[in-house]
């Protein structure tokens, strides 16, 4: 039992090293304020994301389970971005 429990944190530890993730990367996205207005459809495969009140600039990525995120864009007051994709809609974070 103690053996396959140090293989399993080695093989933990090791996805870790591999993926950059860690709380460095578990900082910088979260998800998106209210501010940032969301609307999705998946039948057609489209999202759109727009600040709409937020003041200030804001940098978001829409994230897509099953499919291509979208890249981070920085949205300024009043601007609106669309992204297509195959796959299912998930949320949009800050980047």
């Amino acid at each position: 039992m103690k053996i396959l429990q140090a293989v399993s944190v080695a093989v933990l530890g090791a996805g870790l090293v591999l993926t950059g993730a860690g709380p460095a990367s578990a900082q910088t996205a979260g998800t998106a304020p209210a501010c940032v207005g969301r609307s999705h459809a998946d039948l057609g495969g489209f999202a759109f994301v727009k600040n709409r009140s937020c003041g200030r600039a804001v940098r978001v990525k829409i994230v897509i389970r099953l499919g291509k995120d979208s890249p981070c864009w920085t949205l300024q007051q009043g601007q609106m971005r669309r992204h297509n994709y195959w796959g299912k809609y998930q949320k949009v974070v800050t980047c």
